[in-house]
Protein backbone atom coordinates (compact mmCIF):
# COMPACT_ATOMS: atom_id res chain seq x y z
CA UNK A 1 0.00 0.00 0.00
CA UNK A 2 2.85 2.53 0.78
CA UNK A 3 4.42 1.75 -2.69
CA UNK A 4 1.03 2.81 -3.86
CA UNK A 5 0.95 6.21 -2.01
CA UNK A 6 4.20 6.69 -3.19
CA UNK A 7 3.43 6.77 -7.13
CA UNK A 8 0.44 8.24 -6.98
CA UNK A 9 -23.91 32.65 16.76
CA UNK A 10 -21.48 31.50 18.67
CA UNK A 11 -21.30 28.72 17.51
CA UNK A 12 -18.07 29.03 16.58
CA UNK A 13 -16.31 27.26 19.32
CA UNK A 14 -13.29 25.51 19.14
CA UNK A 15 -14.02 22.24 20.90
CA UNK A 16 -11.45 20.44 23.05
CA UNK A 17 -13.28 17.15 22.65
CA UNK A 18 -13.91 17.19 19.18
CA UNK A 19 -13.68 13.87 17.98
CA UNK A 20 -11.53 10.65 19.32
CA UNK A 21 -9.24 11.43 22.38
CA UNK A 22 -7.24 8.80 20.82
CA UNK A 23 -5.57 8.82 17.36
CA UNK A 24 -6.92 10.59 14.69
CA UNK A 25 -9.75 8.05 13.42
CA UNK A 26 -12.63 8.36 10.62
CA UNK A 27 -15.11 7.33 12.81
CA UNK A 28 -14.50 9.36 15.78
CA UNK A 29 -17.33 11.22 17.38
CA UNK A 30 -17.25 14.85 18.11
CA UNK A 31 -18.36 14.73 21.99
CA UNK A 32 -20.92 17.98 23.35
CA UNK A 33 -22.19 19.35 26.41
CA UNK A 34 -20.03 19.22 29.55
CA UNK A 35 -16.70 18.66 27.36
CA UNK A 36 -17.07 21.42 25.59
CA UNK A 37 -14.31 24.02 25.43
CA UNK A 38 -14.76 26.94 24.83
CA UNK A 39 -10.87 28.33 22.99
CA UNK A 40 -12.41 31.21 20.73
CA UNK A 41 -15.59 32.57 19.19
CA UNK A 42 -16.74 34.09 16.05
CA UNK A 43 -20.39 35.56 15.31
CA UNK A 44 -20.87 36.11 12.42
CA UNK A 45 -23.13 39.19 10.99
CA UNK A 46 -25.08 37.24 8.37
CA UNK A 47 -26.67 34.06 8.05
CA UNK A 48 -24.24 31.16 7.21
CA UNK A 49 -26.42 28.76 9.24
CA UNK A 50 -26.95 27.30 5.48
CA UNK A 51 -23.13 27.14 4.97
CA UNK A 52 -22.22 25.34 8.03
CA UNK A 53 -24.84 22.69 7.48
CA UNK A 54 -22.29 21.27 5.62
CA UNK A 55 -20.91 19.52 8.42
CA UNK A 56 -23.76 17.53 8.73
CA UNK A 57 -22.82 15.74 5.54
CA UNK A 58 -19.16 15.48 7.05
CA UNK A 59 -21.10 14.07 10.28
CA UNK A 60 -23.36 11.76 7.94
CA UNK A 61 -20.08 10.56 5.53
CA UNK A 62 -17.95 9.73 8.65
CA UNK A 63 -21.21 7.68 10.29
CA UNK A 64 -21.02 5.51 7.15
CA UNK A 65 -17.68 5.00 7.20
CA UNK A 66 -17.55 3.68 10.72
CA UNK A 67 -20.76 1.96 11.20
CA UNK A 68 -21.70 0.22 14.46
CA UNK A 69 -22.91 -3.26 14.99
CA UNK A 70 -20.99 -6.64 15.19
CA UNK A 71 -19.74 -7.02 11.49
CA UNK A 72 -20.49 -3.67 10.13
CA UNK A 73 -18.76 -2.80 7.00
CA UNK A 74 -18.28 0.96 5.75
CA UNK A 75 -21.00 1.95 3.13
CA UNK A 76 -18.59 3.00 0.50
CA UNK A 77 -21.71 3.55 -2.34
CA UNK A 78 -23.89 5.65 0.29
CA UNK A 79 -20.78 8.03 1.25
CA UNK A 80 -20.39 8.53 -2.08
CA UNK A 81 -23.43 9.99 -2.51
CA UNK A 82 -23.42 12.63 -0.17
CA UNK A 83 -20.13 13.21 -1.38
CA UNK A 84 -20.64 13.76 -4.97
CA UNK A 85 -24.65 14.95 -4.55
CA UNK A 86 -24.65 17.00 -0.96
CA UNK A 87 -27.92 16.78 1.57
CA UNK A 88 -27.55 19.07 4.02
CA UNK A 89 -26.38 22.25 2.35
CA UNK A 90 -28.19 24.20 0.43
CA UNK A 91 -27.66 26.82 -2.07
CA UNK A 92 -29.07 30.07 -2.65
CA UNK A 93 -30.95 28.58 -6.07
CA UNK A 94 -32.05 25.76 -4.20
CA UNK A 95 -29.21 22.82 -5.58
CA UNK A 96 -26.82 21.15 -2.90
CA UNK A 97 -23.40 22.07 -1.99
CA UNK A 98 -21.17 19.34 -2.34
CA UNK A 99 -17.91 18.32 -1.26
CA UNK A 100 -16.53 16.82 -4.04
CA UNK A 101 -17.05 20.63 -6.21
CA UNK A 102 -14.60 22.17 -4.37
CA UNK A 103 -11.50 20.04 -4.88
CA UNK A 104 -12.74 19.03 -8.20
CA UNK A 105 -9.42 19.88 -9.88
CA UNK A 106 -7.89 19.04 -6.47
CA UNK A 107 -5.40 15.87 -5.49
CA UNK A 108 -7.67 15.50 -2.51
CA UNK A 109 -11.25 15.20 -5.17
CA UNK A 110 -9.84 12.59 -7.08
CA UNK A 111 -8.08 10.32 -3.93
CA UNK A 112 -11.57 10.74 -2.26
CA UNK A 113 -12.97 9.36 -5.60
CA UNK A 114 -10.82 6.60 -5.84
CA UNK A 115 -10.68 5.63 -1.99
CA UNK A 116 -15.02 5.56 -2.83
CA UNK A 117 -14.70 3.58 -5.44
CA UNK A 118 -12.09 1.26 -4.40
CA UNK A 119 -10.17 2.08 -7.61
CA UNK A 120 -6.92 3.44 -8.97
CA UNK A 121 -4.56 5.25 -6.56
CA UNK A 122 -6.43 3.60 -4.26
CA UNK A 123 -7.05 0.13 -5.46
CA UNK A 124 -4.71 -1.71 -3.00
CA UNK A 125 -5.76 0.16 0.21
CA UNK A 126 -7.71 -1.95 2.80
CA UNK A 127 -11.10 -0.49 3.81
CA UNK A 128 -9.49 0.80 6.42
CA UNK A 129 -7.20 2.80 4.60
CA UNK A 130 -9.73 4.18 2.57
CA UNK A 131 -11.74 5.65 4.80
CA UNK A 132 -8.97 7.69 5.93
CA UNK A 133 -8.49 8.90 2.56
CA UNK A 134 -12.20 10.04 2.56
CA UNK A 135 -12.15 11.15 6.40
CA UNK A 136 -9.19 13.82 5.99
CA UNK A 137 -9.83 14.71 2.22
CA UNK A 138 -13.69 15.79 3.31
CA UNK A 139 -11.11 18.08 6.14
CA UNK A 140 -9.37 19.15 2.90
CA UNK A 141 -12.17 20.06 1.00
CA UNK A 142 -13.04 22.49 3.68
CA UNK A 143 -10.11 23.90 3.98
CA UNK A 144 -9.48 24.40 0.50
CA UNK A 145 -13.33 26.23 0.27
CA UNK A 146 -12.76 28.21 3.63
CA UNK A 147 -9.74 30.02 2.09
CA UNK A 148 -11.17 30.46 -1.14
CA UNK A 149 -13.96 32.35 0.21
CA UNK A 150 -10.83 35.39 1.28
CA UNK A 151 -10.93 35.84 -3.00
CA UNK A 152 -14.52 36.76 -3.17
CA UNK A 153 -14.25 39.00 0.10
CA UNK A 154 -11.63 40.71 -1.91
CA UNK A 155 -13.25 41.07 -4.97
CA UNK A 156 -16.68 42.07 -3.09
CA UNK A 157 -14.47 44.58 -1.18
CA UNK A 158 -12.77 46.08 -4.22
CA UNK A 159 -16.33 46.91 -5.68
CA UNK A 160 -17.72 48.47 -2.73
CA UNK A 161 -20.36 45.69 -2.01
CA UNK A 162 -20.64 46.08 1.30
CA UNK A 163 -24.36 44.58 1.72
CA UNK A 164 -24.75 43.38 5.44
CA UNK A 165 -26.16 40.01 4.33
CA UNK A 166 -24.65 39.19 0.80
CA UNK A 167 -21.57 41.71 0.49
CA UNK A 168 -18.10 40.78 1.52
CA UNK A 169 -18.62 40.37 5.25
CA UNK A 170 -20.51 37.73 4.19
CA UNK A 171 -17.68 35.78 2.45
CA UNK A 172 -15.60 36.01 5.58
CA UNK A 173 -18.45 34.81 7.76
CA UNK A 174 -18.00 31.53 5.36
CA UNK A 175 -14.53 31.28 5.68
CA UNK A 176 -15.32 30.38 9.70
CA UNK A 177 -18.87 28.42 8.67
CA UNK A 178 -16.33 25.76 6.88
CA UNK A 179 -13.69 25.82 8.97
CA UNK A 180 -16.20 25.14 11.83
CA UNK A 181 -18.88 23.27 9.97
CA UNK A 182 -21.07 22.54 13.05
CA UNK A 183 -17.68 21.25 14.90
CA UNK A 184 -17.20 18.75 12.31
CA UNK A 185 -14.59 20.53 10.17
CA UNK A 186 -10.84 21.84 10.42
CA UNK A 187 -11.72 22.90 14.38
CA UNK A 188 -11.80 19.51 15.23
CA UNK A 189 -8.75 18.63 13.66
CA UNK A 190 -7.20 21.93 15.35
CA UNK A 191 -7.86 20.61 18.83
CA UNK A 192 -6.45 17.02 18.10
CA UNK A 193 -3.34 18.12 17.08
CA UNK A 194 -2.66 20.55 19.67
CA UNK A 195 -3.24 17.76 22.16
CA UNK A 196 -1.04 15.85 20.24
CA UNK A 197 1.96 18.30 20.56
CA UNK A 198 1.36 19.16 23.85
CA UNK A 199 0.03 23.22 23.10
CA UNK A 200 -2.95 24.75 25.09
CA UNK A 201 -5.96 23.30 23.65
CA UNK A 202 -6.80 26.55 21.57
CA UNK A 203 -3.80 27.90 20.32
CA UNK A 204 -4.41 26.03 16.36
CA UNK A 205 -7.78 26.86 15.68
CA UNK A 206 -7.58 29.74 18.12
CA UNK A 207 -4.90 31.50 15.25
CA UNK A 208 -7.06 30.80 12.56
CA UNK A 209 -10.25 32.40 14.74
CA UNK A 210 -8.38 35.33 14.81
CA UNK A 211 -7.34 35.49 11.62
CA UNK A 212 -11.07 35.68 10.49
CA UNK A 213 -11.75 38.09 13.38
CA UNK A 214 -8.95 40.09 11.71
CA UNK A 215 -10.92 40.20 8.40
CA UNK A 216 -14.06 41.04 9.76
CA UNK A 217 -12.78 43.98 11.24
CA UNK A 218 -10.64 45.17 8.23
CA UNK A 219 -13.96 44.74 6.49
CA UNK A 220 -15.98 46.98 8.74
CA UNK A 221 -12.94 49.68 8.49
CA UNK A 222 -13.32 48.91 4.84
CA UNK A 223 -9.55 48.09 5.13
CA UNK A 224 -7.88 46.51 1.80
CA UNK A 225 -4.45 45.95 3.20
CA UNK A 226 -5.68 44.79 6.26
CA UNK A 227 -8.16 42.00 4.88
CA UNK A 228 -5.09 40.85 3.00
CA UNK A 229 -2.96 40.63 5.99
CA UNK A 230 -5.74 38.85 8.12
CA UNK A 231 -6.37 36.25 4.97
CA UNK A 232 -2.67 35.64 5.06
CA UNK A 233 -2.53 34.90 8.59
CA UNK A 234 -5.81 32.67 8.49
CA UNK A 235 -3.90 30.72 5.81
CA UNK A 236 -0.63 30.11 7.62
CA UNK A 237 -2.83 29.20 10.60
CA UNK A 238 -4.94 27.02 8.84
CA UNK A 239 -1.49 25.14 6.88
CA UNK A 240 -0.13 25.09 10.71
CA UNK A 241 -2.74 22.48 11.64
CA UNK A 242 -2.04 20.47 8.11
CA UNK A 243 2.07 20.61 8.70
CA UNK A 244 1.36 19.36 12.13
CA UNK A 245 -0.99 16.19 11.47
CA UNK A 246 1.63 15.19 8.58
CA UNK A 247 4.30 15.48 11.17
CA UNK A 248 2.58 13.54 13.43
CA UNK A 249 1.93 10.84 11.23
CA UNK A 250 5.31 10.37 9.50
CA UNK A 251 6.40 9.26 13.01
CA UNK A 252 3.70 6.79 13.78
CA UNK A 253 3.68 5.48 10.10
CA UNK A 254 6.46 4.07 10.36
CA UNK A 255 5.04 1.10 11.44
CA UNK A 256 1.45 1.82 11.11
CA UNK A 257 -0.27 1.44 7.84
CA UNK A 258 -3.30 3.30 9.04
CA UNK A 259 -1.07 5.73 10.17
CA UNK A 260 0.95 5.75 6.37
CA UNK A 261 -3.01 6.44 4.87
CA UNK A 262 -3.96 9.09 7.18
CA UNK A 263 -0.66 11.39 7.44
CA UNK A 264 -0.48 10.88 3.28
CA UNK A 265 -4.14 12.45 2.98
CA UNK A 266 -3.46 15.05 5.43
CA UNK A 267 -0.43 16.50 2.80
CA UNK A 268 -3.06 17.38 0.18
CA UNK A 269 -4.14 20.21 2.70
CA UNK A 270 -0.49 21.67 1.83
CA UNK A 271 -0.67 20.95 -2.47
CA UNK A 272 -0.16 24.17 -4.07
CA UNK A 273 1.52 25.89 -1.02
CA UNK A 274 4.67 23.63 -1.39
CA UNK A 275 7.04 22.71 -4.21
CA UNK A 276 6.76 20.39 -6.50
CA UNK A 277 9.99 18.52 -4.58
CA UNK A 278 9.17 19.12 -1.38
CA UNK A 279 5.70 17.91 -1.23
CA UNK A 280 6.75 14.55 -3.20
CA UNK A 281 9.21 14.37 -0.67
CA UNK A 282 7.17 14.41 2.37
CA UNK A 283 4.92 11.97 -0.06
CA UNK A 284 7.50 9.64 -0.08
CA UNK A 285 7.91 9.53 3.61
CA UNK A 286 4.80 7.48 3.22
CA UNK A 287 6.22 4.86 0.62
CA UNK A 288 7.27 0.99 1.49
CA UNK A 289 10.54 1.94 0.75
CA UNK A 290 10.76 4.93 2.82
CA UNK A 291 14.15 5.10 4.98
CA UNK A 292 14.25 5.14 8.68
CA UNK A 293 15.02 8.69 9.06
CA UNK A 294 12.08 9.95 6.72
CA UNK A 295 9.89 11.12 9.91
CA UNK A 296 13.40 13.89 10.19
CA UNK A 297 13.21 14.52 6.71
CA UNK A 298 9.10 15.56 6.80
CA UNK A 299 10.07 17.79 10.13
CA UNK A 300 12.85 19.48 7.84
CA UNK A 301 11.09 19.94 5.09
CA UNK A 302 8.32 21.55 6.71
CA UNK A 303 10.26 23.56 9.06
CA UNK A 304 11.99 25.20 5.68
CA UNK A 305 8.93 25.91 4.10
CA UNK A 306 7.26 27.61 6.79
CA UNK A 307 7.59 30.95 5.46
CA UNK A 308 6.19 30.01 2.51
CA UNK A 309 3.28 27.97 4.39
CA UNK A 310 2.40 31.17 6.31
CA UNK A 311 3.94 29.94 10.27
CA UNK A 312 7.08 30.45 12.01
CA UNK A 313 9.30 27.23 12.36
CA UNK A 314 10.37 25.41 13.90
CA UNK A 315 6.93 22.63 14.38
CA UNK A 316 7.27 21.76 18.14
CA UNK A 317 8.54 18.32 18.57
CA UNK A 318 6.41 14.61 18.28
CA UNK A 319 7.52 11.67 19.85
CA UNK A 320 4.69 9.63 19.12
CA UNK A 321 1.74 8.85 21.20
Amino acid sequence: MRGLIAACATCGLLLAGCGSDDDETAGAKPTTGASQVVAATYTPTSDVSSNAAIGKDVAAIRALLAPEGAGAKPDFDAAAEIWSKGKSSTKSDGTNRTLAEWVAKHPAGAGVADALAGTGTAKDLTEEGRAEWIDKGMVVSLAVHALDEFGGAKEKLAAGELDPQEGTIHNVDEVWAYFDAEGEGVVATAAKRAKDFGLAQSALGGAVIAGITAAQAAVNAKDAAGLDAAAESTRGAMNRIFALAVKKYAVEGADDPKARAEGFAFSWGLHGQLAKADLASIQAAFADDAPANAATSVAETLDAAAPKLGFEAPLPPYSGS
